[in-house]
């Protein structure tokens, strides 16, 4: 391919054609593009239209599904033990404010206290020394996503109203993103001593043992899930506001979507339901829920994932639904139309 034309389509903000040169190119040659496009999204003399294109081509290189048997996400060095280890830290590093904070109302209803501030503080600090080039989306820092390579997503405390009045449902979220898309989760309920996380292709995990998601039985005839009166489903108060969900199971209400997220991916709940979430609050678990074999999707219009560069996700909320199978999933989508939203 001549060269003036390789670069009209990797720049050409057109992904079938960005992906058509990408094919043609040998793997130094890719390495060689893919860092010039890095450097190019990271160079503030360029124009934001060559910024722009280059962030483009990188996110249709990265979104394209490889052929079977190719190799996936490469983490970077350590990430995973580094991660559960800082998440177990901070978590319970949190354990001696547990309920004796009074916490302050921030403009969009939620509460903060000074632990949600000092354990972003000290998890940005702790990722920045040691990937001192990746991004951080955070709830109580930075809340706009940059369009990095790698970037961690933080929720320093999920919870945090039960936190503030010591309800021991609460923990520290951390999600590595690679291209927008979640690929590293943990979650550190540090009052359970539980311990969640997963990464793409390895499976879900609590502390140290593998978790899936609850099988539920289908209908020969008809498909439909075999639901039990005696199964859980949980949601958040905002979702009960306007009556129970229209499904024959017990509800239980938690007050994390974290937790909530978790217990569908260990089995203990078939399904979740939580209403006014933001990405902080699902990208650790979003990985953990797929890798356990469960589904989740929001009430957002596009996919949440990938984030798009540029976006304020603080300014951004949605409902999210989980289920512990695609069957499962269908069932809800339709018994809960009218809370879904």
């Amino acid at each position: 391919m001549e060269l003036d034309q390789l670069w009209e389509d990797i720049f050409s903000e057109d992904a079938e054609r960005v992906r058509g040169a990408w094919a043609g190119l040998n793997g130094q040659e890719r390495a060689s593009v893919r860092g010039l496009l890095k450097t190019i999204t990271e160079d503030e003399q360029r124009i934001e239209s060559q910024r722009a294109a280059a962030r483009f081509a990188l996110f249709a290189l990265e979104n394209h599904q490889p052929p079977d048997g190719q190799p996936g996400v490469v983490l970077p060095a350590g990430a995973l033990d580094f991660a559960r280890t800082l998440a177990h830290d901070i978590a319970h590093r949190l354990k001696a404010t547990f309920g004796q904070l009074t916490a302050a109302l921030k403009r969009d209803g939620t509460l903060v206290t000074q632990s949600d501030i000092e354990s972003d503080h000290r998890l940005s600090d702790a990722i920045l020394a040691r990937y001192p080039s990746h991004g951080i989306l955070s709830e109580e820092r930075d809340k706009i996503f940059r369009g990095q390579e790698w970037c961690w997503v933080i929720d320093p405390i999920d919870g945090t109203t039960n936190f503030t009045w010591g309800f021991p449902a609460w923990g520290v979220l951390l999600a590595l993103m690679h291209f927008g898309r979640p690929v590293l989760g943990v979650a550190d309920f540090p009052m359970t001593d539980e311990q969640y996380y997963a990464v793409r292709g390895g499976g879900a995990w609590l502390n140290d043992a593998p978790i899936r998601a609850a099988s539920i039985a289908q209908d020969e005839q008809t498909g439909e899930p075999l639901i039990q009166k005696t199964q859980l489903f949980a949601c958040c108060t905002r979702t009960l506001q306007h009556g129970p969900p229209d499904i024959p199971v017990k509800i239980r209400v938690v007050g994390t979507t974290g937790y909530d997220l978790a217990l569908v991916a260990k089995g203990a709940c078939l399904g979740s339901l939580d209403v006014t979430s933001h990405v902080w609050d699902v990208a650790a678990l979003w990985p953990l829920i797929e890798e356990a074999g469960g589904c989740i999707r929001t009430s957002l219009p596009r996919e949440l994932f990938p984030l798009l560069p540029g976006q304020d996700y603080g300014a951004l909320d949605f409902s999210v639904l989980s289920a512990c199978s695609p069957s499962v999933m269908a069932y809800l989508e339709r018994r809960l139309a009218d809370k879904f939203v």
